[in-house]
């Protein structure tokens, strides 16, 4: 189905999105864009947008595409080009920022989960609504982990 979106024509096929290239009147692949940034960026109207927003809003049309922190676009999957419509949602500043991996430079396996030098435990600790809560201390990074999942359900996320 074409549906325009920002005065431009797209259309979504076998989990790819299309846009008509208004010069040519061909149907140009939009997931075949190497991105620049981890995310793919087309220009629709000699503005910048991410893809995942213009696709959410293909299948959304009364979502309003006004980036705010209580308005943007979460991958699933935690992979930035993985832009299939059953691997995005609607989340807040907070939500998007859990929902991504592990720091590399970290001394635990695990998210949320650190290790404290001092007294050679583990610590778990989650960020909520960008505030810092403490989970506790434990003998094993596992058990650390344990706390760590337990309170990331316990907020539905």
């Amino acid at each position: 189905m074409i549906k325009n979106i920002l005065g431009t024509d797209f259309k979504y096929e076998n989990d790819k999105f299309y846009r008509l290239h208004k010069q040519t009147n061909k149907w140009n692949c939009c997931n075949d864009i190497k991105p620049f940034t981890k995310y793919i960026r087309i220009e629709v109207n000699k503005k910048m947008y991410p893809l995942h927003r213009i696709i959410y809003k293909y299948f959304n049309p009364d979502w309003d595409m006004t980036y705010s922190h209580n308005n943007q676009i979460d991958h699933i999957n935690i992979n930035p080009i993985d832009n299939r419509i059953e691997n995005l949602r609607v989340v807040n500043n907070s939500q998007n920022q859990r929902n991504q991996n592990k720091r590399k430079n970290c001394s635990s396996k695990y998210k949320g989960v650190s290790r404290h030098n001092k007294n050679n435990k583990w610590v778990a600790n989650i960020t909520i609504n960008g505030k810092l809560k403490h989970l506790g201390m434990f003998d094993n990074e596992e058990d650390a982990y344990e706390a760590y999942k337990k309170e990331n359900d316990k907020i539905n996320f």
